[in-house]
């Protein structure tokens, strides 16, 4: 009698980005309807939309981490590094101004920028590595100046951002490094590292994903900022 072997549960890209998705959607709604609508006016603020707000911040942790997998993922797959860059550069520019309105109520706040900044500048430290190679002292001290360029720039996680992105790159060859690694570079903002686990059971396919949801991945970061924005600064 032969008996039936358990396949390990697997997960595509398609379906990190998706999570990924979610998990920044909650986020926000946090960040922006309650922290920077609700709570924003004066009185006092319940208890239970203070838990509310704690949890939707807390699911919104695995967002980051997930989407800097997937950009080193993209990087290592991707056919036009330019094109790739230039796609993150176009979305950071668009997405400027509903972030500060959703999460400043502001259209230029110079003080924090959107996290396509960060995806960016993360993409170009692995461009600069790839090409002047991981252990050359160019290739370093271009990550380390652009991880640098981040945090003075205020962009949403900063140097950390970048650098966690260069760590994922650098440990590409063993996922449980790379897991490892990620999850102690995000360890101060818990409950990040659980990102990690469903980065586990990444089985290094794309998975089902149309043209259309391809591109619905990248605008809707923009196009959700700018509802959350409509909806903080007018109803809220």
């Amino acid at each position: 009698m032969v008996v039936p072997q358990t396949q390990r549960p697997a997960l595509s890209g398609t379906a990190l980005k998706r999570l990924a998705l979610c998990s920044m959607l909650l986020d926000h709604l946090g960040a922006s309807c309650l922290e920077a609508g609700v709570f924003s006016r004066p009185g006092p603020i319940s208890e239970p939309l203070l838990t509310l707000d704690v949890c939707l911040r807390w699911a919104g942790r695995l967002a980051f981490p997930l989407y800097c997998f997937l950009l080193v993922e993209g990087f290592l797959h991707t056919h036009s590094l330019r094109q790739y860059a230039g796609r993150m550069l176009a979305f950071a520019l668009v997405s400027e101004l509903p972030f500060d309105l959703a999460f400043f109520h502001t259209l230029i706040y110079r003080g924090h920028q959107n996290v396509y900044w960060t995806l960016f500048f993360g993409l170009c430290a692995l461009g600069c590595l790839r090409h002047c190679g991981e252990r050359s002292a160019p290739g370093i001290f271009s990550a380390l100046a652009l991880a640098v360029l981040a945090e003075l720039l205020r962009t949403d996680y900063g140097a950390i951002g970048v650098l966690l992105i260069v760590v994922l790159y650098i440990t590409r060859a063993s996922r449980p490094l790379q897991c490892l690694f990620g999850a102690v570079a995000v360890c101060y903002e818990l409950p990040a590292p659980l990102a990690f686990l469903p980065v586990s059971l990444y089985n290094g396919q794309r998975g089902r994903c149309s043209r259309a949801e391809q591109w619905a991945f990248y605008l809707f970061y923009p196009a959700h900022l700018a509802l959350l924005a409509a909806v903080t600064n007018l109803l809220l």
